[in-house]
């Protein structure tokens, strides 16, 4: 099957322009993967250092000829709010999260005098691609969002509709997740995603194809929807699925990862520059995955 991220990267290496990353308090790990994204050719990094972790900057002997790449501040507050103000003016492109609290750097984000905000719902849009699937797939919204209403489960299903079609899926077809494939008045998920798919065939909601509500098995599986005749062009051939709340899309996509052998990228959408904001738990390949996916989101957002 091949790493289908790698399309990915070669869309970024292949395009003369390099993002600009700001990387906020790195640790070890976020800075090897930041310098390994440069030596691949997908972003220029940039590094904002606080005091306390001014041992890993001079503990880095590719970085001792760096100096004009490396902020150094007080306080990962400090640290935060600089790197924000320069993705605001435009002096980077992209915001990856190191070692400080995602709190925090999410303050500097929405800080309404300086942050990204667009007036467009910030939320989370997870890239995998699965061994068992045939292609890449979308899971939103498993890490920002946390019992959406309708208005932002819509606002999350376009920002997801967006990052799909940046890295090149012209109409993607969306699956409103539910337990059934029917309305019931008892499951709310279901009634949301019955509207959703109304909002779609009503032109409210562009550039994608919306079915819902759909299950698991069916977005997933041609067979299973062969099985259950269920007739609808989302079946089985699903690239974005919108799942009900937050803790649906974080065990999906996590069980996906640990079970299904995933392999997995994680963006911010909303503001004005893809934000990356990992777990503690993310691989270097995850970091360089999702640092390749925002640079080509950012590309689109500035076209």
């Amino acid at each position: 099957m091949g790493n289908r991220f790698q399309d990915i990267m070669d869309r970024v290496t292949d395009h003369p322009v390099k993002r600009r990353c700001a990387v906020v308090c790195p640790d070890e790990e976020t800075l090897e993967a930041a310098l390994d994204a440069e030596r691949l050719g997908l972003v220029e990094p940039f590094f904002f250092f606080d005091e306390s972790r001014r041992n890993v900057m001079d503990g880095l002997s590719a970085l001792h000829t760096r100096a004009d790449a490396c902020i150094v501040v007080e306080t990962p507050e400090a640290a935060a709010e600089k790197a924000v103000k320069c993705v605001r003016g435009k002096e980077m492109d992209i915001l990856l999260k190191g070692n400080i609290d995602t709190a925090v750097l999410l303050k500097q984000v929405v800080n309404k005098e300086y942050g990204l905000t667009t007036g467009r719902l910030i939320t989370h849009v997870g890239f995998l691609d699965v061994p068992a699937y045939h292609k890449l797939l979308v899971v939103t919204d498993g890490g920002m969002v946390t019992y959406p209403t309708l208005e932002q489960k819509r606002a999350i299903l376009e920002n997801a509709v967006f990052a799909m079609r940046a890295v090149g899926v012209e109409k993607p077809k969306v699956a409103c997740l539910a337990a059934v494939e029917k309305v019931h008045e008892s499951m709310p998920e279901t009634v949301d995603a019955a509207e959703l798919k109304a909002m779609n065939e009503r032109g409210e909601i562009t550039g994608c194809m919306v079915e819902g509500p759909i299950s698991f098995d069916l977005a997933f599986s041609r067979e299973a929807a062969a099985v259950k005749r269920y007739d609808s062009p989302v079946a089985g051939d699903a690239d974005i699925l919108l799942v009900p709340d937050f803790v649906a899309g974080n065990l999906l996509a996590k069980a996906m990862m640990h079970t299904g052998h995933a392999l997995f990228a994680g963006v911010l959408v909303g503001a004005s520059a893809p934000v990356i904001v990992t777990s503690r738990s993310s691989t270097s390949e995850e970091k360089i995955n999702s640092i390749a996916c925002s640079a080509v989101l950012a590309r689109a957002s500035l076209s």
